[in-house]
């Protein structure tokens, strides 16, 4: 990602710190980023530095090297099927706002790909990136000359004709029911050529073994969202929605790497830029996110990003309003 928007003229350190992003941190497996945080470098990388296909390229750019260990596991599943399954059974793990699913209708079957990220833009970025990387998935499964039979988006359409043509190499369609990739169901059952059965065993170790509890992360954070957006989140009251202890939540969340306290406050933070986005009055902002005081969401504005509530407003505006 720093590559790319280093290429088209824009300062990734500068990107990524204005999402509370740790730039040594981008691409290292090792250390997780808040999804919404680099979802949002790619979705302000696309509208600042007028590059509506940066998902696309990002997607060629990365190939199914953005996929890590995830490569090994449906590089040596013993079909195309196997490794749709795999992929939906362990993405959580790695990238929990992201799903995948695979439907078969008759002779044709679909893999669709979503996202869990609020602002449009941001989506829509992810995405394109999302089935870009997809594609690449199956080229790797299925061998380079394989293409789907269409592509679909949900959104309208975010670059011309022959970028889409030049990625996908197949008809793409938009405003559609899904964000998928379209294919013969035949396909699905064709073993992947020189599989290696240990290095898939290694691979599903892996992926069992990482985060394993964030179940109660995924749990929390929707329920914590929900919470201050009808009125205040605490952890008292997510446990009882939970039907647990506070101290149990507690617990099962230090388990997961993080605590209640972290999880409001990137929630904040994300709703902090829709709400600005949306040119809301500051003290209503600050209302919504549950401060009691204005000088609270003043002093973690700048602590998230580096500027003050009204500037954070100018920032986040959509690009036409600009």
């Amino acid at each position: 990602m720093s590559k790319l928007i280093g290429s088209l003229g824009g300062d990734p350190m500068a990107f990524m710190q204005a999402h509370g992003i740790d730039p040594a941190a981008a691409g290292a497996y090792d250390r997780f980023v808040r999804y919404s945080s680099a979802a949002a470098v790619i979705g302000d990388a696309a509208r600042f530095l007028g590059c509506p296909d940066f998902g696309l390229r990002l997607a060629s750019l990365q190939n199914t090297q953005i996929l890590g260990p995830g490569a090994v596991l449906i590089r040596n599943a013993e079909t195309a099927a196997d490794a749709v399954s795999s992929a939906s059974r362990y993405m959580h793990n790695v990238a929990p706002a992201d799903t995948i699913a695979l439907t078969r209708l008759g002779d044709q079957a679909t893999v669709s790909f979503d996202t869990d990220v609020r602002r449009a833009a941001d989506r829509h970025q992810m995405i394109e990136r999302g089935l870009g990387t997809t594609l690449a998935a199956f080229k790797l499964m299925l061998g380079d000359d394989f293409i789907p039979t269409r592509i679909t988006f949900q959104h309208h359409q975010l670059s011309p004709d022959e970028v889409y043509r030049r990625m996908f190499g197949c008809p793409v369609k938009f405003e559609c029911d899904l964000n998928a990739l379209h294919l013969p169901a035949s396909a699905l059952s064709r073993p992947i050529r020189g599989r290696d059965a240990a290095a898939l065993a290694l691979a599903e170790d892996y992926f069992s073994a990482v985060r394993p509890d964030v179940a109660i992360v995924d749990h929390v954070r929707p329920l914590v969202r929900r919470m201050l957006v009808v009125g205040h989140a605490s952890l008292t009251l997510v446990a009882q929605a939970l039907s647990l202890h506070p101290r149990v939540v507690q617990r099962r969340l230090a388990d997961a790497g993080t605590t209640f306290e972290e999880i409001l406050d990137e929630i904040r933070q994300d709703i902090a830029w829709e709400l600005s986005a949306l040119g809301l009055p500051i003290s209503r902002i600050s209302a919504s996110l549950g401060y009691a005081e204005q000088s609270s969401y003043v002093r973690a504005c700048r602590r998230w990003y580096g500027i003050s509530p009204r500037q954070l407003r100018e920032r986040a505006k959509p690009l036409s309003d600009q």
